[in-house]
């Protein structure tokens, strides 16, 4: 399994990424990009405000 750590969490930038995407942890609307480093690449993660703050305070810990 790739070990993935917390490199940012933004935005979207445009209205209609908005309205096209939804959260991978609850389904509801996303409207911020999670990007995790792994072992030699990038991954990003679509979620909502709630789901974001969730990953954001338990990668401070």
């Amino acid at each position: 399994m790739l070990e993935k750590t917390l490199k940012s969490i933004e935005p979207f930038t445009s209205s209609a990424e908005k309205h096209s995407r939804f959260c991978v942890a609850c389904g509801e609307p996303a409207t911020m990009l999670v990007k995790y480093d792994t072992e030699g690449a990038i991954i990003i993660e679509k979620y909502c405000d709630r789901c974001a703050r969730e990953i954001e305070e338990s990668s401070a810990k």
